[in-house]
């Protein structure tokens, strides 16, 4: 008879614990479902300020998140900008891109970010990512001319993002700003 009541007790202790783990699937299965039905995000409105920041926190659905969802707002092709200006730097990083591989390329390179900036990160980190993927943002092969899509403003510069060929990519965003007199690459997203 003990044996009869162990196994009623057994059956009782697992009956609510597949009830809880029954429960608990359901819950995260609506969960995951809520969570992959968003409505809408903003976009960049931690990065913009002023009239940006209004424009950055309209909220849209993913599919506009993509460059030919409306967001391409400039949609402006950048060639032979002036050296100096943060258009000028973009257009000189995919230049020196298209280069070989050597060290004075390198070295090009190094010198379009802040000289804060350690170079063997930018080696290691950029250097090689953006030379496999220059491809994408150039309008023909061989010439760094590209096409800005859309543009906000930061406290450390202006963000850019360019126009990309791969159509499952957002354009990736490159933030050029005045650093020591100059405009200089304050961040970037390599591809």
């Amino acid at each position: 008879m003990s044996s009869t009541s162990n196994a009623s007790r057994d059956g009782g202790d697992r009956a609510p614990s597949r009830a809880v783990l029954a429960c608990l699937a359901s819950m995260f299965a609506v969960l995951a479902i809520a969570g992959g039905c968003n409505q809408g995000t903003t976009i960049g409105a931690n990065q913009a300020v002023g009239e940006s920041k209004k424009e950055a926190e309209r909220t849209v659905s993913g599919n506009d998140l993509r460059q030919k969802g409306g967001l391409c707002d400039v949609n402006r092709r950048v060639s032979n900008p002036d050296p100096a200006s943060p258009e000028g730097v973009i257009w000189r990083m995919y230049q020196i891109a298209q280069k070989p591989d050597t060290e004075e390329s390198l070295k090009e390179f190094v010198a379009l970010f802040p000289a804060s900036k350690n170079p063997r990160e930018i080696k290691e980190n950029y250097w090689a990512r953006v030379r496999a993927n220059v491809h994408k943002y150039v309008l023909e092969p061989g010439k760094p001319d590209y096409t800005i899509c859309r543009t906000a403003h930061r406290d450390d510069g202006r963000m850019y993002y360019v126009v990309t060929k791969d159509a499952r990519q957002s354009p990736p965003p490159i933030t050029v700003g005045p650093v020591d007199g100059a405009n200089k690459i304050v961040f970037l997203t390599p591809f």
